[in-house]
């Protein structure tokens, strides 16, 4: 999942994609409203993205970071915060932020925290509408303003998606459910629900996982990838003494563990 998706996946929409500009070329945009060039600044080039939820929106962090230099109410872009992530080399401008922040230079950040509310603050007091703007850059000190203000790389290479599990076995076989159980994306709590079983439900399963305290299986559902929580992890106990949500048959253990 890249930095945009997440966002999509908060309730974002996008207004304004570098990818699909005019021009043809990644950035350049030259957007002009009312024989006002809102990328003039930039030699036309706006390469960063627009989205909107609503006016005062929470706007979470796409990834983990330092809130940099750069993040101030009245910044290059309004109500601006940069965070900066060493380990991923790269930092992300957010920008037109309600006032006053609520991110201070030097604080850290966990991807999903709040770090401000979608407005339409900036540099200028141009009126504009209500929106984020959100701009990727390498990690680093950018010298000059409009260096800062002008630079930004494209972003949808990077994967923020940070679910992981425990531990996992190649195992297959057969579940049966007794009970009403969610159907996840991922085996995880922190996974979309996209459905739910039924009683006497079948499964087909080809792998098994330890996550969240729960025990998971990877099944098929309609050519779909899907994964069930199917009985509680309890510690000393091991998977085939596990009460389980239903029944397992046809259990194969001979890949062993991933």
């Amino acid at each position: 999942m890249n930095p945009i998706e997440y966002l999509i996946n908060h309730g974002f929409k996008v207004t304004s994609d570098p990818t699909r500009y005019k021009s043809g070329i990644w950035g350049l945009r030259n957007y002009t409203v009312n024989g006002y060039n809102y990328d003039n600044y930039c030699g036309g080039y706006h390469r960063a993205y627009d989205l909107v939820k609503y006016d005062r929106a929470p706007v979470p962090a796409v990834f983990d970071g330092i809130a940099a230099p750069g993040t101030a109410g009245f910044g290059n872009f309004g109500g601006t915060v940069v965070l900066a992530n060493k380990n991923l080399g790269m930092q992300v401008i957010y920008g037109h932020l309600a006032r006053p922040l609520s991110i201070s230079p030097g604080q850290h950040v966990k991807q999903g925290d709040i770090i401000g509310y979608q407005s339409n603050t900036n540099y200028q007091n141009v009126q504009m509408g209500s929106h984020l703007h959100i701009q990727f850059q390498k990690y680093g000190y950018i010298s000059g303003e409009r260096n800062f203000v002008c630079t930004g790389i494209n972003p949808l290479a990077l994967n923020v998606d940070k679910r992981k599990y425990n531990a996992a076995w190649m195992w297959s076989g057969d579940f049966t459910a007794n009970h009403i159980i969610n159907i996840r994306d991922f085996p995880s709590l922190a996974g979309s629900k996209i459905g739910f079983t039924g009683k006497n439900s079948k499964f087909s399963f080809n792998k098994l996982y330890d996550n969240d305290g729960y025990w998971w299986l990877r099944c098929r559902q309609q050519g779909k990838t899907v994964f069930i929580a199917c009985g509680k992890k309890i510690p000393g106990t091991v998977f085939k003494e596990t009460k389980l949500y239903g029944k397992v048959s046809r259990l194969n253990t001979s890949k062993g563990k991933e």
